[in-house]
């Protein structure tokens, strides 16, 4: 009984990271379908534990898919820059497997993690896509006519080149203590 409400309040958490317009739609009735499952997979003794996880797996999946329609096309419930979550989101996917790298090859385990390092590859990569996302929606809505506005444009594609080339210099430097080498700086 204790592993069920577990399971169901892990899964209300994990939907509140679905975009609010999105959740404000379809949270409840997510819920019901996913505890009706669960209850018919726990009555008939199967396999409940992989139904589980897939459903967590697949919720994921759906989450990153909703973001990714947030970011390319807005979202139609909320319009502005103040929704940062779908950049922030992503943005630390881009990281993660970093700091997972990091973590599993780091031999002193007395060592302090790197705060600094992954919050600054997070926030250029949020900003990134913060900058980008214009750029896209526009494209996205307008089509071909990104040429519409040349100097904003050229202005966007420059910072934009910069974030990636700040970027890509920090993983580059970093690389070693991400593969573990000793006596990494």
């Amino acid at each position: 009984m204790y592993e069920q409400g577990t399971v169901h309040i892990l899964y209300k958490r994990l939907l509140t990271l679905y975009p609010r317009g999105f959740r404000d739609e379809l949270e409840e009735s997510m819920v019901q379908t996913f505890n009706d499952l669960y209850q018919e997979k726990r009555q008939t003794k199967k396999a409940w534990f992989g139904f589980v996880f897939w459903m967590f797996i697949e919720t994921t999946i759906g989450i990153i898919h909703e973001h990714l329609l947030v970011l390319t096309q807005g979202d139609p419930m909320k319009n502005n820059l103040t929704n940062l979550r779908s950049p922030a989101l992503i943005s630390l996917l881009f990281v993660i497997p970093f700091i997972i790298m990091e973590t599993v090859n780091t031999q002193n385990l007395n060592a302090i993690f790197n705060v600094p390092l992954f919050g600054i590859m997070w926030l250029l990569s949020m900003l990134f896509i913060l900058t980008a996302m214009p750029i896209v929606q526009n494209l996205w809505r307008t089509g071909n006519s990104i040429v519409a506005s040349p100097i904003i444009l050229m202005i966007r594609v420059v910072f934009l080149a910069l974030l990636v080339w700040m970027w890509f210099s920090i993983l580059i430097d970093q690389m070693p203590c991400f593969l573990g080498v000793p006596n990494c700086d």
